[in-house]
């Protein structure tokens, strides 16, 4: 990819954020590229999945959709772009900050408008 002029060479390959989700593994792949979700799989479910199939998982924060994509040594693994282009970055440390925040804010329910809060859950249980 060097050389092309998406490239921002200010950024470095770095795996982000990375945490359990259920049985698999999320985190945010930065690349002087492109900037992605990463969801690693955790069971054999990966083996029913197509490359290029896309699958909506939920959040705290809400649905993501995500494209299966195929490793030969990692298998399938689910992406979501973040940002298609890199460009705008000035350097690592602000890329890694940005994909820290992503990480915060996918688990964050305040960001789902459809969720409702516990108080409001027995509120609207009770005036039932």
């Amino acid at each position: 990819m060097q050389g092309l002029p998406i490239v921002n060479s200010a950024l470095d390959v770095e795996a982000v954020g990375f945490c359990a989700f259920d049985e698999h593994r999320i985190g945010v792949l930065i690349t002087p590229w492109i900037m992605n979700l990463v969801l690693l799989l955790g069971s054999n479910i990966g083996s029913r999945l197509v490359q290029g199939s896309k699958s909506t998982l939920s959040f705290p924060s809400g649905p993501v959709e995500f494209t299966t994509a195929q490793d030969e040594m990692l298998g399938p693994y689910l992406t979501a772009v973040l940002f298609r282009s890199v460009a705008e970055f000035p350097d690592q440390d602000t890329a890694k900050a940005v994909a820290l925040e992503v990480m915060q804010e996918l688990f964050n329910p305040a960001r789902n408008e459809h969720a409702v809060s516990r108080r409001a859950l027995f509120t609207k249980v009770g005036a039932s």
